[in-house]
């Protein structure tokens, strides 16, 4: 009896070795160094592009012509396309990642002269707001003759955006109200918890900041203040400006204006026409919308604006009926296919600010979306987020989310604290989520990932606990050494002969 069962497993060991063998033998010329003069292999850019797809035998359009990716960046000093183009590096490590599982698992179908490329990534571009010419153009062609107002406007501007002082005071007093015990009926006991040690690291950091990079202050933190607590009028005004400029990059997708209607494939302003590739218009019928860090918050008060102006425009009823709007809407809602939160203070944010800072969805649009997603989905909105990074955590705020939170990821384990807010840039569970539905299942079918376990959150939170009251300890070591007051050859001596005696 144990003979016949050894037997089996042996054939069926071989016989999927076998199979896996010729599997992988088949794909090697796919993967053979192309010769210099076979041109135009690999379509890296939209313009190499096929206008057909080979999919399971037939010629359908090429889906990366209509499917593409939007994504709104977070804090700092960014550079016009340049989240853009870190999202679309790590584009092509995931999809390398999807087509060697796909190959494994037979599950190509696709043919083999064929690619997916990654998509096109579009950005909503708002971190020049400091830039009083750019961000409010057509109020600044009024002062076009006039030097003094012109000089004014752009020293109140930096007054408002660049007060360094005024940030690091706001940022110690918000830390303070996070430690409250009511925020334990917010997010949970042991967040509140782990907020401790978290807000002893950022006051030992930001202080840190404030002796030696005072720029990090001004140019990166002051970011969070004006969006999420602006006071007076100016300030609003560029906050609103914000939340308009990123609606109006995403709706340029579209071929739509804030009013919902078709934009001329011409204008005058550049950023007020179509999208267009050698003089051809580009319209996009599959989005997912990605945010990250402070850029959640701004894509949920973007969306929120559009799903309301588009609930007002279909509630419209008789003579003010408008045929073209109505189409725009349901070409808005139809090409919306996910939304994509990574590193999202959301919650933190609805706890300190509420209305200041958020506009909460529509009625009926949170559970329209959550519950069945545009396209039938449960996972319209999934949210990624890291233990070890003090931003970001599970979105579970009634203020937010109503009663149906976004399905909460936890990405990979290994990420260094503080530094996990920057890793879901080259984490493959989020990019590779984000790539499978921009095309769908029936073009780039991908593994369901495995969700963490509770207990291995569980544990990596009590870690990062004790990780963080060792931290700040060290930070204030540090700084005493910096400043001559006490070494570390010191104290390191002094625990080794408290330890030895």
């Amino acid at each position: 009896m144990k003979r016949k069962v050894s037997k089996k497993l042996v054939s069926l060991v071989r016989s999927f070795s076998k199979s896996r063998i010729r599997i992988l033998w088949e794909f090697l010329p796919r993967w053979r160094r192309r010769r210099a003069y076979e041109r135009n292999v690999f379509p890296w850019h939209i313009g190499l592009i096929r206008e057909t797809l080979e999919i399971k035998g037939k010629k359908l359009p090429h889906p990366a012509l209509k499917s593409a990716v939007f994504v709104v960046h977070g804090i700092g000093r960014q550079e016009f396309t340049e989240t853009a183009a870190l999202l679309r590096s790590g584009f092509d490590d995931a999809l390398s990642r999807i087509e060697k599982w796909q190959i494994w698992h037979d599950k190509r179908t696709i043919s083999d002269d064929d690619y997916v490329p990654p998509p096109y990534t579009y950005e909503g571009y708002w971190a020049n707001y400091p830039d009083i010419a750019a961000t409010f153009k057509s109020d600044w062609d009024l002062f076009e003759h006039d030097e003094e107002a012109q000089d004014f406007f752009e020293n109140l501007w930096k007054r408002r955006v660049k007060s360094t002082g005024r940030t690091y005071r706001w940022f110690l007093w918000q830390q303070l109200r996070l430690l409250n015990p009511l925020v334990i009926f917010e997010v949970g006991l042991l967040a509140w918890l782990m907020y401790w040690p978290f807000q002893i690291t950022s006051f030992v950091t930001l202080t840190l900041a404030m002796l030696i990079r005072r720029e990090i202050v001004s140019d990166f933190l002051a970011d969070v203040r004006l969006y999420v607590d602006p006071q007076g009028v100016t300030e609003r005004a560029i906050v609103q400006q914000i939340d308009y400029r990123v609606g109006k990059r995403f709706l340029r997708m579209l071929g739509l204006n804030w009013e919902f209607r078709p934009l001329p494939i011409e204008s005058k302003i550049p950023d007020e026409q179509r999208l267009s590739f050698r003089d051809k218009p580009l319209e996009f019928d599959r989005i997912v919308w990605v945010g990250h860090s402070l850029g959640t918050v701004i894509s949920y008060n973007v969306l929120s604006d559009l799903f309301q102006r588009a609930k007002e425009i279909e509630s419209r009823q008789g003579s003010a009926i408008d045929r073209e709007q109505l189409d725009g809407v349901r070409k808005f809602r139809s090409t919306l296919r996910r939304f994509v939160t990574l590193g999202s203070p959301l919650d933190k944010v609805a706890y300190l600010f509420r209305q200041k800072a958020i506009t909460p969805w529509p009625d009926g649009e949170r559970r329209k979306l959550l519950d069945a997603g545009a396209d039938g989905s449960k996972d319209w909105w999934v949210n990624y987020y890291h233990q070890l990074d003090p931003v970001s955590g599970s979105l579970e705020s009634e203020f937010i989310c109503g009663n149906i939170p976004p399905i909460n990821e936890h990405i990979g384990i290994f990420h260094l604290p503080g530094w996990a807010h920057m890793a879901y840039w080259s984490d493959p569970k989020p990019l590779r989520f984000i790539l499978s539905r921009t095309y769908g299942k029936e073009i780039l079918e991908d593994k369901t990932p495995r969700r963490i376990p509770v207990f291995v959150l569980s544990a990596l939170a009590l870690f990062l606990t004790f990780l963080q009251l060792i931290i700040p300890i060290a930070m204030v070591i540090t700084i005493l050494d910096y400043l001559g007051v006490v070494s570390w050859r010191e104290v390191w001596n002094l625990i080794v002969s408290y330890v030895v005696s």
